[in-house]
């Protein structure tokens, strides 16, 4: 199996350079990858630019392996009746490989220019219909020089030719994300036979126009210790199943923590959220206020009715009807914090609930503040805990910085998972889903119509529903990740992202 027909990855520069070298070991030498990738990239440009017959294209290469793939670039475009010129962004290829790959293609490469020949560069550039950037690769850190930070800027401002990156667009860190100053910006961005996780990264994610993946023939097992980009085809197979000869309880019994006289529509959109996916029974244990809120627009629920102070908020009597209803009632999840408030009972009952619960639990928003102040108790849940934070919350829990926590989102979240035995959900753009054994994916669907308050309501109850129908909880945080971003996708096509609402996301599922 091919890197790309079924598992996407995510990969360091490190990992990508030892998934090179064992393909080479395993007789697909660097040569034939560099052939490979050009062709990828070509086959990927004239579907970009709907043909490159007669089309003015410019190729800048670096003196790297990513110069060789444009030099395979430009052969191609010449052989497909492009008018493509090649220029040379310092000067001709260092590396073996790319200098094999340019004494091969030499003699058909009949338009080379170089980047001191300033003027002439400038006005091929300006008369472009495309820009295809192969100038450094996954080995770029630092600063541009000052003659490639010229040309950078000069063709970042120029809008009509359609600007290509391959690999990773110039001046980007493929590990980190950080941008040097004038860094080359695309409108795509072809990444060959996995994503380099500083595209996944911020600010590197919003700057690298559309990504598009491409395959160059690394098999699937030279890739070791990698992380999976989400896709259907990987959760599939954990989707609870829906049995012919089943009845309620079958699929679980998912008790939900939620709500609050401020907040009652956490509870609703939460425990709609957990029925749309399938849960058996869902009790919800909110505060008769939102009870007598909420119930005629969930009559399928099964209600808790929690005493609360003036308020709305839960207080100590709420604490122990909840206490007393797990001491008698069976659950296969729990869910606790969407809405409910941040006070001493929240910090009790959460408390109370990590220690004892006999069955996995999923904690978001309050749950996750009235924690943060003694995160150590993580590590004494008995059955497993799924923690959903966006990045504020993270900061709450870590002690890091927004900043800090967004250029780092990958290692953050699985160094979390890892010291406190919790599947990690760190949300946002390209959500990550972190085990504690060191498993990881980066989730890819979703869109800024989820940018609304209530959203992180329905995924919690997505999870906790997909946990509570005995989905591994790894997989089954992973699953209802990837399915409440698809199902925000959906929407985008039928409605303007700022029509979105949390209860489309529901009813979409």
């Amino acid at each position: 199996m091919r890197g790309s027909d079924a598992v996407r990855l995510a990969v360091t520069n490190e990992q990508m350079k030892t998934a090179e070298a064992n393909a080479d070991k395993n007789g697909i030498p660097y040569f034939q990858l560099m052939k490979n990738a050009g062709q990828a990239c070509f086959d990927r440009i004239e579907k970009i630019l709907e043909g490159v017959k007669d089309k003015n294209i410019v190729v800048l290469a670096g003196r790297g392996n990513n110069g060789g793939d444009g030099i395979v670039i430009t052969d191609l475009l010449l052989d497909a009746g492009a008018n493509a010129i090649l220029v040379f962004v310092s000067d001709l290829p260092k590396t073996d490989c790319a200098r094999l790959c340019y004494s091969t293609y030499e003699t058909g490469l009949n338009m080379c220019m170089y980047v001191h020949q300033k003027e002439n560069v400038m006005k091929v550039l300006e008369n472009s219909d495309a820009v295809i950037d192969a100038v450094f690769g996954t080995g770029f850190h630092g600063e541009l020089d000052d003659t490639v930070s010229e040309l950078f800027a000069f063709i970042n401002g120029l809008s009509d030719p359609i600007k290509i990156s391959v690999d990773i667009p110039s001046g980007i860190n493929s590990d980190t994300g950080e941008i040097a100053l004038n860094a080359f910006k695309p409108d795509y961005t072809i990444t060959l036979a996995a994503v380099k996780k500083g595209l996944y990264s911020h600010p590197a994610f919003e700057y690298s126009g559309a990504l598009i993946l491409a395959d160059i023939g690394i098999p699937l097992d030279c890739f070791k210790g990698c992380e999976a980009i989400l896709s259907e085809d990987i959760l599939k197979e954990f989707l609870p199943e829906r049995k012919i000869v089943s009845h309620k309880g079958t699929y679980g019994r998912l008790l939900n923590i939620s709500g609050s006289g401020r907040f009652p529509g956490a509870a609703l959109l939460s425990t709609n959220a957990a029925l749309k996916m399938g849960i058996g029974l869902c009790t919800l244990a909110t505060p008769m206020r939102v009870i007598n809120a909420i119930a005629a627009a969930i009559p399928e629920a099964i209600y808790l009715p929690l005493d609360h102070e003036f308020d709305g908020f839960i207080n100590e009597k709420a604490v122990d009807s909840v206490k007393d209803e797990l001491s008698d009632a069976k659950y296969s999840a729990i869910l606790i914090g969407c809405g409910l408030g941040n006070n001493k009972s929240t910090y009790e009952l959460t408390e109370f609930i990590i220690k004892n619960a006999d069955c996995p639990i999923i904690i978001d928003a309050d749950g996750l503040n009235a924690i943060s102040v003694n995160i150590n108790i993580l590590t004494e849940n008995k059955k497993g805990v799924i923690v959903t934070p966006h990045p504020a919350e993270f900061s709450r829990m870590t002690g890091l910085s927004v900043e800090e926590i967004q250029k780092n989102r990958l290692s953050l979240a699985k160094e979390f998972a890892a010291k406190y035995n919790a599947v990690t959900v760190l949300k946002g753009v390209n959500t990550v889903i972190a085990s504690p054994t060191g498993e990881a994916f980066i989730n890819t669907p979703g869109n800024p119509g989820l940018a609304k308050g209530g959203s992180g309501d329905v995924l919690s109850g997505v999870i906790a529903s997909l946990v509570g129908q005995s989905a591994d909880l790894f997989y089954g945080a992973a699953s209802g990740v990837y399915l409440h971003g698809l199902a925000a996708d959906k929407l985008a096509k039928e409605k303007p992202l700022y029509n979105i609402l949390p209860r489309d996301i529901v009813n979409a599922l």
